[in-house]
């Protein structure tokens, strides 16, 4: 018992020195994570807190397009690989600006060939090990742990994935929630793709029966997070969970 105690202190120690992460969580593209980020970056300007757009992917939604205005950010890595031109997070680059809040958008993301690291939740953990607070967003589809699941229920292969500790490890859990109805509406209208993708979207990843268990998973995903908290005595840090609807 005093060897669990004793790794325990030393954690805190650890992570009093690290950046605070923040998740936003969704169970479906279109919801409103990046748009929920995107407003709380606005709002820590306000407060007078250095707050910068590390990457943030708008995939030419107006809507959170507009957000992006009035923002710092700092300009991405240029990788060609194949002949094709790719837009990295720059690490190195926010490592040396040093803001104290960076939003880095879509954690299981895998970087290009060529990339420090081979996958996105891996330079946010250097970024957190600097001692930068870092704001992201995760569709739950990606968690390691339930990716077969996901994979059974809707017959979508899931090729991007990130073991369950990076979510179990955040600081705060925020759960970006919008009825199924609203999102395929959301879809039809245009807010989520563009005009080409929408049919085939909605005939298969954004089937009603699909969203549903995606949307069931991510619900019970945020119970056993809170339950794991409250079972340890020893939590090393503070722990929200939040349903916020999209806007």
């Amino acid at each position: 018992m005093s060897n669990v105690r004793a790794d325990s202190f030393l954690r805190l120690i650890r992570r009093a020195q690290r950046g605070r992460l923040k998740i936003y969580l969704g169970y479906a593209a279109g919801v409103g994570k990046t748009y929920q980020m995107l407003q709380e970056a606005h709002r820590l300007q306000e407060d007078g807190i250095d707050a910068a757009v590390g990457l943030v992917e708008t995939h030419g939604r107006a809507e959170t397009e507009a957000l992006l205005a009035g923002l710092a950010s700092v300009a991405r890595r240029k990788i060609t690989y194949r002949g094709i031109e790719i837009e990295e997070l720059d690490l190195d680059a926010i490592l040396a600006r040093r803001p104290r809040v960076v939003l880095v958008d879509e954690l299981a993301h895998t970087n290009a060939p060529g990339s420090k690291n081979a996958k996105r939740y891996q330079d946010v953990e250097e970024l957190l090990a600097a001692g930068i607070h870092v704001i992201s967003t995760l569709n739950i589809q990606h968690l390691e742990s339930l990716y077969e699941t996901v994979e059974r229920a809707t017959a979508v292969k899931v090729r991007e994935r990130i073991p369950d500790r990076v979510v179990a490890e955040a600081d705060q859990l925020v759960n970006v929630d919008i009825t199924t109805e609203d999102l395929r509406r959301r879809l039809e209208e245009g807010k989520v793709y563009t005009t080409e993708r929408i049919d085939i979207a909605l005939a298969h990843f954004f089937k009603p029966t699909n969203l549903e268990q995606l949307r069931e998973l991510t619900l019970r995903e945020l119970a056993a997070q809170i339950d794991s908290r409250r079972r340890d005595p020893l939590a090393r840090r503070r722990w929200y969970v939040k349903d916020l609807a999209a806007l």
